[in-house]
């Protein structure tokens, strides 16, 4: 039978055969409505529930209980934490407001967002450059440091707040100010600035955080409609896709990128040149994710990818490929696409610990019931519950607009 993980296969061939694997699984006859509340749409009780986890964890300060263990009575510290990770945390609590149509979490959002602005958000120099340090002790690091991805992600969780004053605009435009002062003239983004020497690293390497940068920016711009933040992101995509090209069927999934790619399309911030890079990015990215993906019943990881069964990263898969769904125009490939998120948020659906103290975690591994497997394989962090929220809110709202279910 034909392998659709051959890396040598030709990207045509590819839609052929997954076509064919998926189309007898695909339209069934849907509700035409669109429908005002989630309560009657798929997934609701188990982003109810992984958000009950979620506020569940939050402690009167607005500081997570970054991880638990499923077994409530082995006890894990809070002193491991990780700031980008609190602000990803964030940003999937504003998106259950947006697509969830829930204000229910609205509070403990706020509450949470000062805490991260009063511990992590700070100013960079006298030029009005703000930044979100890692402190060293919590991140387990040499020394204290700035990342460009959490400046993106804060930006992404915070800008919202400028509109209901909760938030000064110098802040969020400071945030803006230091990424744009982390990337060359080409569009490549640098992973952090060295609080210790005083200036930005220029050999480390993050894979996401120029996604992430590009991903603030946008969301800075709703905020504070300025030009150079729309530009800016645009610059770097436009350099993730030249890169990616070169890299053929190897390129890196990059749901951040997916995500920043979508809003440009959908708010038609994008010249026509511009728009069919980027398409061609999307389409390139999925196609080897989606040739990953198991898609025999007859395995018990039917949903999940090859040697990839972590819930924090297939969720970040289903945020990804639920923005791929919106920028594609071919319908083979949406409907590949459609199919893939399917099974794999009902795959996640399943690893989701439904009752007892820890009810709506998503542990590291979705072995996490099997016997004999590692303790780390039942720990739940925070990020992991907030990736697959996300992923299952965007695929709800997928279902939604289409009324296929």
């Amino acid at each position: 039978m034909f392998d659709i993980s051959a890396p040598s296969t030709y990207i045509p061939v590819i839609f052929v055969s997954i076509v064919v694997v998926f189309v007898s699984f695909l339209y069934k006859d849907s509700k035409k409505n669109t429908r005002e509340n989630t309560v009657d749409l798929p997934y609701y009780t188990e982003i109810s529930t992984s958000m009950g986890y979620i506020e569940r964890n939050i402690h009167e300060d607005g500081r997570f209980q970054y991880r638990k263990h499923i077994d409530a009575d082995i006890e894990i510290k809070n002193d491991i934490y990780n700031s980008l990770r609190h602000a990803g945390v964030l940003y999937s609590m504003y998106m259950f407001e947006k697509l969830g149509l829930s204000d229910k979490y609205k509070e403990l959002r706020i509450l949470s967002s000062k805490y991260f602005i009063q511990r992590y958000v700070k100013k960079l120099g006298n030029k009005g450059k703000y930044m979100v340090i890692s402190i060293p002790e919590e991140e387990q690091i040499n020394m204290p440091i700035a990342k460009s991805g959490a400046a993106g992600i804060a930006l992404c969780a915070l800008s919202n707040l400028y509109k209901e004053k909760e938030i000064d605009l110098k802040i969020l435009q400071g945030l803006g100010e230091f990424i744009l002062s982390m990337i060359d003239e080409n569009g490549n983004v640098y992973a952090y600035f060295d609080l210790e020497n005083k200036k930005i690293n220029k050999e480390a390497e993050a894979v996401y955080y120029a996604g992430e940068a590009a991903a603030g920016l946008l969301y800075l711009y709703e905020a504070d409609h300025q030009d150079r933040w729309l530009e800016a992101s645009k610059v770097i995509l436009l350099n993730l896709a030249t890169i990616g090209k070169k890299m053929e069927m190897n390129i890196t999934f990059d749901s951040w990128a997916a995500l920043s790619i979508e809003k440009l399309i959908k708010n038609k911030w994008l010249n026509d040149e511009e728009k069919g890079i980027l398409k061609s990015y999307v389409e390139q990215m999925a196609i080897p994710m989606l040739s990953e993906q198991i898609t025999n019943r007859n395995n018990s990881y039917y949903g999940a990818f090859k040697d990839n069964v972590r819930p924090c990263s297939l969720g970040s898969i289903m945020e990804g490929l639920a923005s791929v769904y919106f920028c594609v125009d071919n319908n083979n490939l949406k409907k590949i696409i459609f199919k893939s998120l399917s099974i794999g948020n009902m795959f996640l659906s399943k690893v989701q610990v439904k009752t007892g103290e820890q009810a709506g975690g998503l542990p590291n591994s979705a072995n996490w019931v099997k016997p004999g497997v590692t303790p780390n394989a039942g720990i739940i962090r925070i990020d992991n519950v907030q990736h697959v929220v996300t992923g299952w809110l965007k695929f709800q709202n997928i279902l939604k607009i289409t009324g296929n279910y």
